[in-house]
């Protein structure tokens, strides 16, 4: 059987290789036949002003061809939804959305998303914002900016810090933002997980603003994006070596990814994670991998907790479930706003009780490498 090889969301994924290779075929068809393409330019962020429309604000100069939407033009914009009677006098806790791939940060009336994340939000009293960001893998081929041609993991920082800076305009608290994302939105928990990237000398006055949340709901979420950690983490030993080699020659960038298990610090916000599988709980083999979604592998969730244990002393500040139950978005996000209410800061709200990790096998802790 051929070495596995993984991948994150929207990128090639299947442990055969011919599947792989029809799939890496029709990107690599896809994007010579658009090369010739005349690029578009990205928008020009500016001031929000009370004349600035909600929707597509712009939050940075960026524009891409998004392979997992047919290669549509977009931007780094976001769409603001206000909370009733937010105002620079009266501001409302945020919520910032990160989507999966295969959808962008449009919110059709009627939609799942509209139902499940949106309204419920606005009823609670938070506003709530969409954002359309690149991802970290995906577009691994978009730079950050012409001098940084890196993996474009910064987006979402971005807008948070852009949104932090026209906190005034858009009626938004700054004290109380958070983050919740599927999939390919859980860029969003690698994000928060980082070492504050605000710069407080920078000239910029967004640069200045803080990227840390008060606490992030992901729905399968990718805690590393590294498949080397992968391997280490969930793999038997005797697979790992193979599977390193194909991951690190499917991804020439793979030394930018980033993990958000091995970001983990004392510090960090509460976070609540939910998958579509049960966990699996214990080392596999590469030919297992191939019958389980091992984009979503539910065992990211136990990994990064054992990170908060490791750092924390104990679980409280990291939740992670694992059931079939939850392949609805519907029942994925459930509750995730009351979730955040119980983190509000300097707000009168009820305190739930601290959240609890459910009972799990104790996953492999690797120690943290140096440079990672």
């Amino acid at each position: 059987m051929a070495p596995a090889i993984i991948a994150l969301e929207g990128m090639p994924m299947d442990p055969m290789i011919p599947e792989w290779l029809r799939r890496s075929a029709w990107v690599a068809l896809f994007w010579c036949a658009s090369a010739t393409a005349q690029a578009q330019s990205g928008c020009a962020p500016t001031a929000v002003t009370p004349d600035t429309p909600d929707k597509d604000i712009c939050y940075g100069p960026a524009a891409w061809r998004e392979q997992t939407l047919g290669g549509t033009w977009l931007q780094q914009r976001f769409d603001l939804y206000r909370a009733p009677g937010a105002s620079a006098d009266a501001p409302a806790p945020l919520i910032v959305w990160a989507h999966p791939n295969g959808s962008s940060k449009a919110i059709a009336p009627g939609s799942v998303a509209e139902t499940v994340l949106l309204k419920p939000a606005l009823a609670a009293g938070f506003s709530f914002a969409s954002v359309e960001f690149r991802h970290p893998v995906a577009n691994r081929n978009e730079a950050d900016s012409p001098t940084n041609p890196g993996v474009p993991h910064h987006d979402l920082a971005r807008a948070l810090q852009f949104m932090r800076a026209n906190a005034a305009a858009l009626g938004i608290d700054r004290r109380n933002v958070f983050v919740v994302g599927g999939s390919r939105g859980t860029l969003s928990l690698w994000t928060v997980l980082q070492d504050d990237m605000a710069i407080p000398t920078s000239p910029d006055p967004v640069a200045r603003q803080s990227t840390r949340a008060n606490a992030v709901f992901a729905y399968n979420a990718q805690t590393t994006y590294d498949g080397r950690e992968f391997a280490d983490l969930f793999l038997v030993e005797a697979d790992r070596a193979a599977f390193k080699a194909n991951w690190q020659a499917l991804h020439p960038k793979y030394a930018q990814y980033g993990s958000a298990i091995q970001s983990v610090t004392a510090d960090d916000p509460p976070v609540k994670l939910r998958y579509d599988q049960a966990f699996i709980g214990r080392l596999v083999t590469q030919q297992e991998l191939a019958g389980v979604d091992y984009v979503h592998y539910p065992d990211y969730g136990l990994a990064l907790c054992a990170a908060y244990q490791l750092a924390l002393g104990h679980g409280g500040r990291c939740t992670a479930e694992g059931d079939p139950r939850f392949a609805t978005m519907a029942e994925g996000y459930r509750g995730y706003v009351d979730f955040f209410k119980a983190h509000l800061r300097g707000r009168t709200a009820p305190v739930l009780p601290a959240m609890q990790r459910p009972d799990a096998p104790e996953r492999p802790r690797l120690p943290r490498a140096p440079g990672r």
